[in-house]
């Protein structure tokens, strides 16, 4: 059941009734549990993660960010992984089960002086770590700052996705071929979206992080300009070339534009992809100055792949002779869109104890894990940290103004936090 909710982002009475379809055809299977208590052990063995024994050791590397949904509470969560554990799996990606849950704090308000004293917390159980990597947010910018003066030792990792992201913003807005573009594809989503062309509809610019995510945009115009070029009948559909010119011939004012752009961001993904396996240390600029030597075609690349370069010999200033420090958020951003996924139609209740199920995505699954956690983390532990971190909850709250609604309902002084 637990690996139902975590890995096919099943509803709670969803698995609960697959489970019971299954069942019929397994002679002996126990009682199918309801999705109530299904859920209730998702979130005791997210909190047994959380609140497991961590080893005290100086090589730790944390991670952090906020998670922000409907309503004004934000969520801390801080992750973490060792450079020895890092060292002897060959290094590569961190992936989630790398990482260790170490903190999961929500809140109302957050400053760099909150996030510090949380960072406190954490190193009273770890020990003080060796790094310390965020997306350069103002609140966590602030916290490592402070956290440095106090331990000097304590390197600050920048996330290197977010950094080649300002580097395309730089490129792209000095390119006024870009504003056009944008306009234009923005244009002929309004055109095609409820026509026989609804296929070649542009993908949409996200609102957050447009600079992270322009790669679908580019991939989009790329291959429609090659389709227009070579244009053919879909399987069911006769595609009238007329209108799609019409509608999309613009594509091939920006055919020179696209090919740059597409190479712009052919300098971020190699910067990416090569940090995020190999990590922030000395050398790093001549390994990947070589990679990226090929792709100065023009001002605009040149100027990206010096700024790329720059950036990485900076950060890897921090680390020590033979060692690598970790310059990727990229595994928490996972686990947080993760549970997101999780949540699920519970996404616009805002933050809901389903927060836990962060821990339990990070542990190996295996029945004895499952038994111990929920040997050591009963019910009530799950609704203490429920009350003490999330109070009453916006999903709470709106069940409560509904219970207001009906004057024979009688209302509880004291309401479940969720």
């Amino acid at each position: 059941m637990i690996q139902g909710f975590l890995e096919a982002a099943a509803g709670q009475h969803c698995m609960a009734t697959v489970l019971g379809l299954v069942a019929r055809w397994l002679p002996g299977a126990p009682a199918v549990p309801c999705g109530n208590t299904g859920r209730m052990w998702l979130l005791r063995v997210g909190l047994y993660a959380l609140t497991s024994q961590k080893a005290v050791a100086e090589d730790w590397v944390y991670i952090f960010d906020h998670t922000v949904q409907l309503g004004k509470t934000k969520v801390l969560i801080i992750v973490g992984i060792r450079l020895s554990q890092w060292e002897s799996q060959g290094r590569g990606p961190l992936r989630h089960k790398d990482i260790a849950v170490l903190d999961v704090v929500p809140m109302e308000h957050s400053s760099g002086d909150i996030v510090h004293a949380r960072l406190n917390v954490v190193a009273q159980q770890t020990g003080t770590p060796r790094e310390i990597v965020s997306d350069g947010g103002t609140d966590l910018a602030k916290a490592i700052a402070q956290f440095q003066k106090e331990h000097p030792g304590v390197a600050r990792g920048y996330d290197i996705k977010h950094k080649t992201a300002l580097l395309l913003q730089r490129q792209l807005d000095k390119d006024p071929r870009w504003a056009n573009f944008v306009r234009n594809v923005t244009q002929a989503r309004a055109r095609l979206a409820l026509t026989g062309l609804a296929c070649f509809c542009p993908p949409s610019l996200k609102p957050k992080a447009r600079y992270m995510n322009l790669e679908p945009l580019i991939r989009w115009g790329c291959r429609t300009l090659a389709f227009i070029d070579h244009p053919h009948d879909l399987p069911g559909q006769t595609v009238d070339v007329v209108v799609l010119r019409e509608k999309l011939g613009w594509l091939g004012q920006y055919r020179e534009a696209l090919y740059h752009w597409s190479v712009l961001l052919q300098i971020a993904a190699t910067a990416e992809s090569y940090v995020r396996a190999e990590g922030y240390h000395a050398g790093i600029a001549s390994q990947l100055g070589e990679r990226l030597s090929g792709l100065a075609i023009n001002e605009a690349a040149y100027a990206m792949g010096l700024a790329v370069i720059q950036f990485v010999t900076e950060q890897s200033a921090q680390a020590r002779p033979g060692e690598k420090l970790i310059g990727s958020s990229e595994v928490l951003e996972s686990l947080i869109g993760r549970y997101k996924r999780v949540q699920g139609t519970h996404s616009q209740g805002g933050v809901t104890p389903l927060i836990l199920s962060v821990g339990a995505m990070v542990l190996d699954l295996s029945a004895e894990t499952i038994r111990r956690a929920l040997s050591a983390i009963r019910t009530h532990d799950v609704i203490q940290w429920c009350r003490d971190h999330l109070g009453f909850t916006l999903q709470s709250q709106r069940r409560y103004l509904h219970l207001e609604q009906k004057p024979e309902t009688k209302l509880l002084s004291q309401p479940e936090s969720f």
